[in-house]
């Protein structure tokens, strides 16, 4: 049976668990609850809350940044939080972060992150172990060796494990994916849609090879998530997730070509560059910061009406409940062994108004619980 989770915010200004929620997707049925890295909220603080207000969901992360922080810092937490839960409901979710948060905020290089998630997953995984940390990376090492070293000895962190602790590896580039497979319990895609399982599947079985340990796939973990909108017009309902999709266009090339739309990152970006060559299109880390569009008009809803509705409707649930009840069951038979609904608006800053119902929704469709909304 597929899982089905719920997602903490991560982008909001003024943090607020939504408790409310979270409990009634226990109640319903739903196997986990992820909180979600970036420059926001600490990912890892929310889960301890998370973890005193309930007793049977896993909990994990979606993803915690593998540039900033040591892996024995990871190590640590992830096995305080398993202690805490009693054993067996932990999920550590990894990925590289961006350039932005990594050299702008955490004042790490970019530097290899496909070498940095294999020395970050390596030493991690034998602190999770009870071992002590003994590798030597390009871009993580423990004991340090490197300039002004004292000859620490390998060392083991304090906390006895408790059962084994599944490691995710966030990853949106077909090496990073490769990799995955290779190293890791399960992989956490960045973009998901119900028909692309075939185009990933060949990138999977190249890190299978590679691990040379006899995992396939029926041994390996797929966290997808999809964003839902309640609204009775169901182009309305559209309009949040055209603005993301242009937004993040040209980090999407793959994605859209996987989908079928090879050329829509392409059309979008001729978009923006004729609006940057206008003076249109200055500053988009600051637009998205300040939670502005990232074009001005006329060339931002020249792009938003570049985005096919199909494209939109095939990779979100939106509309009315009812509706998005009836376009669940894609999503629970598409390659994923997991899938994380979220709610609403992913650009902007100010927490929503969550409608309750849409999860009661996802539960009847998962064969859950009953809702007759």
């Amino acid at each position: 049976m597929v899982e089905i989770a719920t997602e903490v915010r991560w982008q909001d200004h003024r943090l607020e668990i939504p408790m409310e929620r979270i409990r009634l997707s226990e109640e319903l049925g739903f196997d986990a609850v992820f909180t979600a890295g970036g420059y926001g909220c600490e990912e890892l603080v929310e889960l301890g809350y998370i973890a005193a207000q309930t007793s049977r969901l896993k909990i994990g992360t979606r993803i915690t940044e593998v540039t900033g922080r040591a892996p024995a810092m990871a190590a640590m937490a992830f096995q305080t939080l398993n202690h805490l839960t009693g054993g067996g409901r932990v999920i550590a979710g990894l990925g590289t972060g961006s350039v932005p948060t990594a050299e702008g905020m955490q004042g790490r290089p970019w530097g290899r992150p496909v070498s940095r998630m294999r020395d970050f997953v390596t030493i991690m995984r034998q602190l999770l172990a009870g071992e002590k940390a003994d590798h030597q990376g390009k871009e993580w090492s423990a004991p340090y060796q490197g300039p002004g070293a004292r000859g620490a000895e390998p060392s083991a962190i304090g906390l006895v494990p408790l059962g084994e602790i599944p490691v995710m590896v966030g990853a949106a580039g077909p090496q990073m994916t490769t990799l995955a497979a290779e190293i890791g319990d399960g992989w956490m895609p960045a973009s998901w849609a119900p028909g692309i399982m075939p185009l990933m599947e060949p990138l999977l079985q190249k890190g299978f090879e590679r691990a040379g340990d006899g995992r396939s796939l029926k041994d390996f973990e797929i966290w997808g998530h999809v964003d839902m909108n309640v609204h009775d017009d169901v182009r309305e309902a559209m309009r949040p997730f055209k603005e993301y999709v242009v937004t993040w266009s040209q980090m999407q090339h793959q994605f859209m070509a996987a989908r079928g739309y090879p050329d829509l990152s392409a059309t979008l970006g001729a978009i923006i560059a004729e609006a940057t060559e206008a003076g249109a299109a200055d500053d988009p880390r600051a637009r998205h910061l300040e939670g502005r569009p990232m074009l001005d008009e006329p060339y931002w809803q020249r792009a938003l009406d570049a985005v096919p509705d199909e494209y939109i409707d095939d990779g979100w649930l939106v509309g009315p409940v009812r509706r998005i009840r009836n376009r669940v069951a894609p999503w629970l038979d598409c390659g994923l062994t997991g899938v994380v609904f979220r709610y609403g608006d992913q650009l902007t800053h100010d927490r929503h108004v969550e409608n309750l119902d849409a999860f009661r929704a996802v539960a009847a469709a998962a064969g859950r619980a009953s809702f007759t909304g």
